[in-house]
């Protein structure tokens, strides 16, 4: 093999264009010098002797700059940070990957397992489909990023990346398990609402939520560096840890931008529909605005109980939460939006729950300007929560 062959996944002969740039570069200054001293050594009583070293040098600098180390390969610098597992330590996790260890799946090609690992830790595994074509580059692509991003993010109210698994075709990541599901299953799920979901039916509970919510997503646009948006943020995407902390998950569409109020531009829209940006959607410019307006209908979620899209039976066709709960503001109280599944506001609650819509109602707005930072949600939230907490206490310690 040539010195010059770079031995990288699908290697180039002589390297890469600015290797080439390089080498000829390298190879000038050598003829270069030659000439030089050529010329400078003409009274010299052997000039051969003298011209041969500078050449001799040049070459030597050349060789040492093309037949270094390859560069590491991307998930070199992960690699110190997150622990990879064999696909064989995986399937001994979840029982070959059976059926019964699914949690369920993420798309048609991607499925989601419950395992626990030797030492006894539980964990999810998200395994894509082995796959070739098209489809294997860009999930590939879409590994790599969630993977980079998911390696560089510490924060109690994101989900946690573990590791991960490259075996041949195969592709895993595996994240810590959060014990009480997803967000969405508890609220919307007819088989999960009657028999798990009373934790949540609480206004005190659903004001947590919301607020360990938005701190996690306060962590992406402000404290990440750079920041990121998460562009996927929904009901389905908060999880519940065995404690019912709530937590962000799911950042295979994020980007990395500039700075916190700095603009994207996407090649493609994503997201889920009832969650999306109408500003983001029209004119394609993302913003950490656009994760305000998504947070705003989980919001909404937690006080009314509906999805983010649902049959409106009484105007008998389709809409969307925020325009529902957008009239329902203007033209009746409160108490006739929130989720009856959930006791009417106690008196020490009323305006901790008012406070909640009237921030997710200000998330919603339909352009980014007038929604709320995320720094200033959390404020909210946490006014919220101090309220019921501290009027709970007065009213406990006074009984």
């Amino acid at each position: 093999m040539p010195w010059f062959y770079y031995p990288y996944p699908n290697p180039k002969p002589f390297g890469t264009f600015p290797d080439i740039i390089g080498l000829a570069c390298s190879i000038f200054q050598c003829i270069f010098t030659s000439i030089t001293y050529s010329f400078l050594s003409r009274g010299a009583s052997n000039p051969i002797n003298i011209n041969v070293w500078p050449v001799t040098f040049a070459f030597g600098l050349l060789c040492a700059r093309f037949s270094g180390n390859p560069p590491e390969k991307m998930l070199t610098s992960l690699e110190r940070r997150l622990q990879e597992f064999s696909l064989a330590e995986l399937a001994a996790a979840t029982n070959s990957f059976s059926p019964e260890n699914r949690i369920g799946p993420l798309s048609f090609r991607i499925f989601v397992y419950r395992g626990e690992l030797a030492d006894g830790h539980q964990v999810t595994i998200k395994r894509a489909k082995a796959d070739t074509g098209q489809w294997r580059k860009e999930f590939q692509k879409e590994f790599e990023s969630e993977l980079t991003l998911l390696s560089r993010l510490h924060h109690k109210n994101l989900v946690r990346l573990v590791g991960y698994c490259e075996d041949g075709d195969e592709i895993l990541l595996v994240h810590e398990y959060m014990k009480n599901g997803s967000l969405y299953k508890h609220l919307h799920d007819e088989n999960n609402i009657e028999k798990n979901s009373s934790m949540i039916n609480s206004w005190t509970m659903r004001i947590k939520i919301a607020l360990d919510a938005a701190r996690g997503i306060e962590y992406l646009h402000n404290y990440a560096s750079p920041p990121i948006i998460h562009r996927d943020v929904k009901s389905s995407n908060i999880l519940l840890d065995e404690n019912w902390t709530s937590r962000v998950s799911a950042f295979v569409f994020s980007l990395m931008c500039h700075e916190p109020e700095s603009e994207c531009m996407p090649m493609e829209i994503v997201g889920t529909p009832g969650y999306i940006d109408p500003e983001y959607y029209d004119l394609t410019v993302l913003t950490t605005k656009s994760d305000v307006y998504s947070l705003g209908v989980v919001l909404l979620e937690l006080l009314t109980g509906k999805t983010a899209t649902f049959w409106d039976v009484n105007e008998g066709n389709g809409t969307s939460l925020v325009h529902f709960a957008k009239h329902k503001m203007k033209s009746e109280k409160l108490p006739k939006l929130l989720d009856s599944r959930v006791n009417p506001p106690r008196p020490f609650e009323v305006e901790a729950v008012e406070l909640l819509a009237d921030t997710a109602l200000a998330c919603v707005a339909l352009q980014g300007k007038d929604r709320p930072n995320i720094t200033d949600i959390v404020a909210n939230l946490e006014r919220a929560s101090t309220l019921i907490e501290a009027r709970a206490w007065s009213l406990s310690g006074s009984s």
